[in-house]
């Protein structure tokens, strides 16, 4: 199907369809032009021989003129019959005017295919003559040769000339839309490469390397800069919290105590959140998948839904999963019970006092909760890092929940939806073939 949709073969398949159109209407016009000259040639001879023995006054010598033209004349281009009292020239049967098939007709062996058949009144006496049109029949046979042997072979070369030209261009356009999707994957090494003539085509591929060549390099340094600040800020934060570590083994008041608790609390989830950032920015260049495999979907759901069952219940949450003809799909195990986890927890931190389901069907993962959900313009903007809704504020969390989970589906080229459970949210996950 994808090669019905490729431009360069319609191009082709209607440049060739001009191509036999105006050929054919060329060929239709010479062959109606040359057929109507072949038929008024044949009528003027038959009308040349009604004027020449029309034009002999006396019986006798128009008689004599007559049996001079059949007896110059071939059968097959000439017939004539001259009756005059009780004397008849001419052993051709009684014809009707106009054009008669020599099939239908008992005419002396050789005949043409057809003739022109004309009767006069020469006064005395009464004429007919039959022209051959053999030649309008030839004349068919010509041009059915013509195509035959000029159309066809013509058509068919443009055709192989044109299937070579699809091909090749087909070859670059998926070149290029290989890239492109390899890009978009976050591959962001990749090029179309190989040389290219002078073409439009050969334009927009290094003009596509270019532009690739250009994001790799903002992208890494993007990626320098944000890597040198974590790491400068992980470091002091990290040694930060041992000293608040240390700082709890001595004797503080009890007010004190309470603010360092705070303190240690919150550096915690700045570590975890720096941690998140990264492991985000990792994902999204494209890290991890080279330990990708194949990975049983539905076996992975049940040991998630098994290992948070304690948190559910002791949420008050019910905690149920289905599994409907699970397929494996290609990830790496720990980032997809990582998804998995994310979701859960999403939904025990957002969906309290509500049901949570899981379920897979064929490759396609889906989490269900009772919760307050989240409105439609707004599904995409949780999906951003540390983004969170007004009524979530009050929650715990750094809002990279969700964006986790985006950036893993990414990974694994999985669509990611969100929509309304009715009342919940319904994350559904669709992973490839």
């Amino acid at each position: 199907m994808k090669t019905l949709r490729s431009t360069p073969l319609r191009l082709s398949v209607l440049l060739i369809a001009v191509f036999t159109l105006f050929m054919s209407v060329g060929l239709a016009m010479a062959f109606w032009v040359m057929r109507d000259a072949l038929a008024a040639d044949i009528t003027l001879r038959a009308e040349q021989v009604i004027e020449d023995l029309r034009a002999i006054p006396e019986p006798e010598e128009r008689l004599e003129r007559a049996h001079e033209i059949i007896s110059a004349a071939d059968p097959r281009a000439m017939l004539l019959r001259l009756t005059i009292g009780n004397q008849t020239v001419g052993s051709v049967p009684d014809l009707p005017e106009g054009i008669n098939d020599a099939d239908a007709t008992a005419l002396p062996e050789p005949v043409a295919d057809s003739y022109l058949v004309r009767r006069a009144d020469l006064a005395p006496g009464a004429l007919m003559v039959a022209v051959g049109r053999d030649s309008v029949a030839e004349l068919s046979e010509t041009f059915v040769a013509i195509l035959g042997f000029a159309l066809l072979p013509a058509l068919m070369l443009t055709s192989a000339i044109g299937i070579v030209v699809v091909r090749r261009t087909s070859a670059r356009v998926e070149a290029i839309r290989g890239t492109l999707h390899t890009l978009a994957g976050g591959t962001l090494t990749a090029r179309v490469g190989s040389p290219h003539p002078d073409t439009d085509l050969g334009d927009i591929s290094r003009d596509l390397d270019r532009m690739a060549e250009a994001q790799e390099s903002a992208t890494g340094a993007l990626r320098q800069i944000g890597a040198d600040i974590a790491h400068d800020l992980k470091t002091p934060i990290q040694r930060l919290a041992v000293r608040l570590e240390a700082l709890g083994d001595t004797n503080l008041p009890e007010d004190a105590r309470d603010q360092l608790d705070q303190a240690r609390t919150e550096t915690a989830q700045i570590i975890d959140t720096f941690q998140s950032l990264l492991q985000i920015a990792q994902l999204e260049g494209g890290q991890g998948r080279d330990t990708f495999g194949p990975v049983d979907l539905g076996a992975l759901v049940a040991d998630m839904a098994e290992i948070y069952d304690a948190s559910a219940e002791d949420a008050g949450i019910h905690l149920t999963h289905a599994l409907n003809r699970p397929l494996p799909v290609t990830g790496d195990r720990n980032l997809l019970s990582r998804l998995i986890a994310n979701l859960i927890e999403n939904a025990l931190r957002h969906a309290a006092g509500t049901d949570i389901h899981l379920a897979v069907i064929g490759r396609t993962l889906i989490v269900r909760d009772g919760g307050a959900g989240i409105p439609a313009d707004q599904r995409d903007v949780v999906l951003r890092r540390l983004a969170r809704l007004e009524a979530s504020r009050s929650t715990p969390g750094s809002g990279l929940g969700l964006a986790m989970v985006k950036a893993i589906a990414d990974l694994h080229g999985a669509a990611l939806a969100l929509g309304d459970a009715s009342p919940g949210l319904e994350v559904r996950i669709a992973f490839p073939d």
